[in-house]
């Protein structure tokens, strides 16, 4: 039997995943369920003044689509260590990295792309102008999965600790800092009219960074746990 060639693993690793995700549909909906109970809740908390939900407004959703994320980031690697397939993979003739970032990139779809579908519909509910929507669903695009990427080598670190869920909040948040202050500010920019090209390239940078990096480190993380 020939080996199967890593193009065709990547894509067999991301179907299993989607089609599993697809399964379990009930969690995909929880984040975005979460992210809209909390962006309904502001204009409550703070009254129907759109002027204040304006300004607002951008910060809002990316900081509800970040929480919203933190929810569904326990489960990423969850279901392979109690069935046994990580094990499998780590044995696999294919490089661990690249089928676990196709294991990121499920996750990805699975639950930061639809609360990108959502976020306009979050920020009109805080009368956020039309003309700021692309620039904040772009800040989306490159914020979450960068923010998959960082939660990722996180999850693997702490694979094997039970009810890691806190503790995977308490080391992702202080990291999340950066990408969140550039996203905000480019979406801030736009609002004043100003240029938002220079924090969407850091965001851009980050990423292509986190691409090539997260996943090498996630795997010699992963390694580690379930050496321990």
């Amino acid at each position: 039997m020939s080996r199967p060639t890593l193009s065709g693993a990547c894509a067999a690793m991301l179907r299993r995943d989607l089609t599993l995700a697809w399964r379990r549909r009930g969690d995909i909906a929880m984040p975005v369920l979460y992210a809209l109970i909390v962006a309904t809740l502001f204009p409550f908390a703070l009254g129907p003044e759109n002027a204040l939900l304006e300004r607002i407004a951008g910060g809002v959703v990316l900081v509800t689509v970040l929480l919203a994320m933190l929810l569904a980031l326990d489960a990423m690697f969850r279901s392979d260590i109690e069935d046994g397939s990580l094990e499998q993979l780590v044995l696999a003739p294919q490089p661990l990295a690249t089928l676990l970032a196709m294991k990121i990139l499920a996750h990805w779809i699975t639950t930061a792309l639809p609360l990108i579908v959502v976020a306009p519909l979050l920020a009109g509910m805080l009368h956020l102008p039309a003309q700021v929507m692309p620039v904040l669903v772009l800040s989306l695009l490159l914020a979450t999965p960068l923010l998959s990427l960082l939660g990722a080598i996180l999850v693997a670190l702490t694979a094997g600790t039970r009810r890691s869920g806190m503790l995977l909040a308490l080391m992702l948040l202080p990291l999340c800092v950066p990408v969140v202050i550039f996203a905000a500010g480019a979406v801030a920019a736009a609002q004043q009219g100003l240029p938002w090209l220079a924090p969407i390239a850091w965001l851009g940078a980050a990423l292509a960074l986190a691409l090539v990096l997260a996943p090498l480190a996630c795997a010699a993380a992963l390694r580690i746990a379930l050496d321990a």
